[in-house]
């Protein structure tokens, strides 16, 4: 009969697999990295059940808990000041909207977290209610900022593999996501994307047809396509390679309505956006039926931490039902244990 062990070991093994073939068959699945993290932890907690052998722990499962455990602790401490450090570099730099302070936040946040975890758990040893329900609060608390920790790295790690992995960017219509213009002019950032977007049509054969993609803000003068089409025409693009899409508010939008003004629902597609924004608008393309490649333009290093945060946040929100579903359980178990406590009193 097989050890505990050993279904450890190859439960996490077939969930490896089964990462790996779900990737290779679709790439823009939060499930792959989920699967992934959930097997090589089976497999290690696998192996160092099967490898022992009443002598101790092997010298390679002394190195993996290390990593896994001073890992964390390390980087606890390290990613706080970084957050903390890129969030005074944005201040200065961009507009301060909550988006671009979410590194910022992220970081008092991470400061402030263990902080109410110690005056919580400190007053859980009071022998009354209020001691009893510091505790829970606390366990409550540090439940749901391991289950956000691990959402963000499944999360990270899935879009790392996105756009580390060749994707086909063999297209007849490249789609160009807008990000907003000041006035007519089109900023940094959304150059970047035209750029990228003119490298990828002008590599077909024959060359693609460009979508500039996006309506026209509050603050705008005219729609983003509109300044889209101009700068690419400024850089060599010429009018009939160009198909403006002017309604769209976000990018649920861009790519539904980008979508309408092709001929052929096989159409191959890549969509351009900034290299944060890669996954979840891969993950939009899927959610709609898009069969599309999604490629990144560069962005500037000191913008990309909040972007990203801001990115999760949006896959957070959009993953509603399951997030609910999770956090709710935890929150009733918590609530029974309570009700237990107090009634063993």
């Amino acid at each position: 009969m097989p050890t505990p062990g050993l279904i450890m070991l190859i439960l996490g093994i077939l969930l490896l697999i089964g990462a790996v073939l779900g990737f290779f068959h679709e790439r823009r699945r939060l499930s792959n990295a989920l699967f992934a993290l959930i097997g090589a932890g089976l497999t290690l907690l696998g192996l160092l059940v099967v490898t022992d052998n009443g002598t101790g722990i092997q010298p390679w499962a002394v190195v993996g808990l290390a990593v896994l455990t001073i890992g964390p602790a390390l980087g606890y401490p390290i990613l706080t000041v970084f957050l903390l450090t890129n969030g005074a570099m944005m201040v200065r730099r961009e507009q301060r909207t909550l988006g671009n302070l979410l590194s910022l936040v992220t970081g008092i946040a991470l400061v402030v977290l263990p902080i109410v975890l110690i005056v919580m758990l400190g007053s859980g040893f009071r022998p009354n209610v209020w001691g009893t329900l510091s505790t829970a609060f606390a366990v409550f608390v540090l439940g749901l900022a391991m289950y956000m920790a691990f959402f963000f790295l499944v999360f990270l790690i899935a879009a790392f593999a996105y756009r580390k992995a060749p994707g086909d960017t063999t297209a007849h219509y490249v789609v160009v996501l807008g990000s907003g213009l000041i006035g007519r002019k089109v900023p940094p950032l959304l150059a970047a994307r035209l750029d990228k977007g003119m490298e990828v049509a002008n590599k077909q054969d024959p060359p693609a047809i460009l979508i500039p993609s996006g309506g026209r803000g509050a603050d705008e003068e005219i729609s983003e396509a509109e300044g889209m089409a101009g700068y690419l025409e400024e850089h060599g693009i010429p009018p009939e390679r160009i198909l403006k899409e002017d309604r769209a508010r976000n990018t649920r939008e861009n790519l539904v309505f980008s979508r309408k003004l092709m001929p052929a629902p096989d159409t191959s597609i890549v969509v351009v956006t900034n290299n944060y924004h890669v996954f979840r608008a891969a993950m939009l393309t899927r959610d709609l039926g898009i069969n599309a490649t999604v490629v990144g333009a560069p962005t500037a290093g000191y913008y990309i931490p909040s972007a990203f945060l801001r990115e999760f946040a949006a896959v957070f929100k959009e993953k509603f039902v399951l997030n609910s579903v999770m956090i709710g359980s935890y929150a009733l178990l918590i609530t029974a244990l309570l009700v237990v406590s107090f009634g063993a009193h």
